[in-house]
């Protein structure tokens, strides 16, 4: 493949949003590209920006499509639009709280397993895998890796296994 070739290949999947998002059954989980993301009211530059995501590697639920725009929703029931290309298919998935305590990082797959840590709201987790309830994940950032309930995740659906 030609130099000039390669290069475009490259483009149209960049501004595609890449082959792995083009095609996916909505709805799914992707996470922010950028550390600042504008998300619009529609699925356009021409829309006014409805709101600002100023976290990389963020996780959104994807819900819709229009051609390159994505239409997302986030962790607290918003909805917008972003441009494909600014989101990654790498999962994501951050901690969500109930009852305001934080979420034990255990060091198996089981209530009663050692506690590693406690987890704080919208930490930043990568899930490995998630079976029967509990999701294996790395906490991004920090080199810590363990099991927490998958219903305590933001990024990974109840009853997702994978």
């Amino acid at each position: 493949m030609g130099g000039a070739t390669a290069l475009f290949v490259l483009a149209a999947l960049f501004l595609s949003g890449g082959p792995a998002q083009a095609g996916r059954e909505l709805p799914y989980f992707a996470a922010l590209r950028n550390a600042v993301t504008n998300v619009r009211v529609g699925p356009g530059l021409g829309y006014p920006v409805h709101w600002v995501f100023h976290r990389r590697g963020w996780p959104v639920e994807v819900v819709n499509r229009f051609g390159h725009w994505r239409r997302i929703r986030d962790n607290t029931g918003e909805i917008g639009w972003i441009h494909g290309a600014l989101l990654t298919p790498r999962r994501a998935a951050a901690i969500r709280l109930r009852g305001g305590h934080n979420v034990a990082l255990r060091a198996a797959p089981e209530d009663k397993a050692r506690v590693l840590a406690y987890l704080a709201a919208d930490v930043l987790v990568r899930p490995e895998s998630c079976a029967a309830g509990w999701c294996e994940v790395e906490v991004t950032g920090h080199g810590l890796d363990g099991f927490v309930p998958q219903a305590r995740l933001w990024g990974v659906y109840p009853d997702e296994s994978f």
